[in-house]
């Protein structure tokens, strides 16, 4: 049973509605074309709340290595870094039994943020840089430009992205989406199982870059960060570094201008150069520099 002020106020809504319904007819024209037109305007803003248009596909490729105790990284135990010595283990699980007679299980995962298929983080090469956190939602789903460089990697393993690759690219898919990310494709991801394939070492290298792949040239990262409308780079390499650019200079160049990036993407052979839209599931802790991560491509 209703209370006396619930059904006070059915009877004030009923009376309201017939008096609207008495005077409607008079402006229903005026009404129907205001209330179209806002209602057609409220409709575009939801759906696309960033200007970009909606984002269809019939499929989804996983470009995320699965991440294991034993997989590569541009670091190894014991190894000297800046002083610091590189622990035994990057990743670790931890197995615990919470019942024996229950189907529940527990692990504890701990690893190093920069392991795995990876965010870099603006912070990870900036003080005052973004963190992993604050990196916006919106640049996490982007227009993935996929650029192929297989056939120099496969006679060079220290060939790199240069800005001819990128404008090349253009000649033949027109120019960058604005807001897009652009992922190197080397093929290198193929060797992943095979540590040493995919570390390449040069054997007679001493310190940290003693491993050999593709990456990214500086000029390129200074190109797409001056002249293009590019939120985040990737490769499917262990950096965007390699020793053609002292191991470093790409991260410098573009992660202080609180951009980002994803390391050790895989399966780019299976996307097209153009036309899919990449997904970053960036982990969310409070100050990190980056982190594992999950990454999809919508084709």
């Amino acid at each position: 049973m209703c209370s006396p002020f619930i059904m006070a106020e059915v009877d004030r809504v009923i009376a309201d509605r017939r008096r609207f319904l008495k005077t409607a007819a008079g402006s229903c024209a005026a009404v129907a074309g205001i209330g179209s037109a806002s209602v057609a305007s409220t409709k575009a803003s939801d759906a696309v709340p960033t200007g970009r248009p909606p984002t269809t596909f019939s499929r989804t490729v996983d470009l995320t290595h699965t991440l294991t105790p034993d997989f590569p990284a541009w670091f190894s135990e014991g190894q000297d870094i800046m002083g610091r010595t590189a622990p035994a283990s990057l990743t670790e699980v931890d197995e615990f039994v919470i019942d024996a007679e229950t189907p529940f299980a527990l692990k504890k995962v701990s690893y190093w943020e920069h392991v795995g298929t990876h965010v870099d983080a603006a912070n990870h090469c900036s003080a005052g840089g973004k963190s992993v956190d604050e990196i916006p939602a919106d640049e996490l789903v982007a227009p993935l430009a996929v650029i192929d460089i297989r056939k120099e990697a496969a006679e060079d393993p220290l060939a790199q992205v240069t800005p001819d690759h990128v404008r090349s690219w253009e000649a033949e898919h027109g120019p960058l989406p604005p807001g897009c990310f652009v992922a190197m494709n080397s093929g290198w991801s193929e060797k992943a199982d095979d540590r040493k394939a995919f570390l390449c070492p040069d054997e007679s290298a001493e310190g940290l870059f003693t491993w050999r792949q593709p990456a990214f040239h500086p000029d390129t990262a200074s190109m797409l960060l001056e002249d293009r409308e590019v939120v985040g780079i990737g490769v499917d390499t262990l950096s965007f570094d390699n020793t053609r650019s002292n191991g470093l200079d790409v991260h410098l160049i573009w992660l202080p201008e609180d951009r980002w990036g994803v390391e050790n993407l895989k399966d780019l052979s299976k996307v097209p150069e153009a036309g899919a839209t990449i997904v970053v599931g960036a982990p969310k802790f409070k100050g990190g520099t980056g982190g594992p991560a999950r990454v999809l491509a919508l084709v």
